[in-house]
């Protein structure tokens, strides 16, 4: 038996107070209307694929989260796309079964027989999307000079491998030992 959602709303209302009782999860969840990275777009659906387990502090969520994500290379800004998988593990807290000095997570809350799970979503695919993503671990990127994607030929810009703010220390002869190379 699967999960019901509206949105990205879970409804658990016949797995609470009953902890150890639990139901698998398969579901297509929008992304969150709040969710913005610079440079990327998650491509809905997202998949919540997993377990709902009723425990005596709330429900646990246990699963894999996956989506794609379009991004831009970044060396040759071409069009990536990158299949995000990432592994959830999170509690939703049930604020009755909580202690007073017990702190409850902000959008980790079992409310009213149901688990919004926005929250989850947003903070997994955020930790999912690459930093640096490439079209290809060869990338060649661009001309620095003159902007050409070195990937499809070469460019025509000569290479000056020194920042021209260094210009004035190219005749600098330094001691021996005073070097790059050397300890002194």
């Amino acid at each position: 038996m699967t999960s019901s959602t509206t949105d990205n709303l879970i409804q658990v209302a016949d797995l609470v107070d009953r902890p150890g009782a639990s139901r698998e999860v398969d579901l297509s969840l929008p992304v969150p209307d709040e969710f913005e990275l610079p440079l990327a777009a998650v491509r809905e659906p997202v998949r919540l694929d997993g377990v709902v387990e009723s425990v005596v502090d709330g429900m646990l969520v246990r699963g894999q989260l996956s989506a794609e994500v379009g991004l831009a290379c970044a060396r040759c800004l071409r069009a990536v796309t990158h299949p995000a998988h990432v592994d959830v593990v999170e509690l939703f807290a049930n604020p009755a079964a909580l202690d007073e000095e017990d702190e409850l997570e902000e959008g980790y809350e079992l409310a009213e027989g149901h688990l919004d799970v926005t929250t989850l979503v947003r903070d997994a695919l955020a930790s999912a999307i690459p930093y640096r993503p490439l079209c290809a671990t060869d990338c060649a990127g661009l001309c620095a000079f003159c902007g050409h994607d070195l990937n499809e030929s070469d460019c025509d810009c000569e290479e000056d491998d020194l920042d021209p703010r260094w210009e004035a220390l190219r005749g600098l002869q330094l001691p021996e030992g005073h070097g790059p190379e050397g300890t002194g």
